[in-house]
């Protein structure tokens, strides 16, 4: 089923220059199994683009891959941590086991560097910090 669909929304008209409208559009036609990583960081990033929505499928994508990212590795997660507490609190439960699982998983040789593993880690405690505070 379509977002637009799902979520009973007009298609809305697209504006010339206005890269994002055009992919509001795009999304808004897309079946949820269509979400792309590149959707997934971008909804995120709006921080109002069906937030719930992407949530559960980042954390899809995070227990596939916990280094998933649009531009670089990781990215995702980065993301997803900048969301506000409120908006993750129905997904705290499933969120807490994927950082579990990722901290528990990822190895320095996933990375390029020792100080990309280090920073990656630090995220994870942090976002661990953060569901965990509430």
């Amino acid at each position: 089923m379509k977002i637009r669909d799902i979520y009973q929304l007009p298609q809305g008209e697209v504006q010339e220059d206005y890269a994002l409208d055009e992919w509001y559009n795009t999304l808004i036609n897309k079946d949820i199994t269509e979400l792309d990583i590149s959707d997934l960081c971008r909804m995120i990033k709006q921080r109002s683009i069906f937030i719930e929505l992407a949530i559960d499928k980042a954390i899809g994508f995070l227990k596939l891959n916990p280094l998933e990212g649009d531009v670089y590795d990781g990215q995702l997660l980065e993301v997803l941590f900048s969301v506000d507490r409120e908006k993750i609190t129905e997904q705290k439960e499933p969120l807490k086991e994927v950082l579990i699982d990722v901290k528990e998983k990822v190895e320095m040789d996933d990375f390029m560097s020792d100080e990309d593993f280090n920073e990656y880690i630090d995220l994870v405690e942090q976002f661990l910090t953060k569901i965990n505070s509430y």
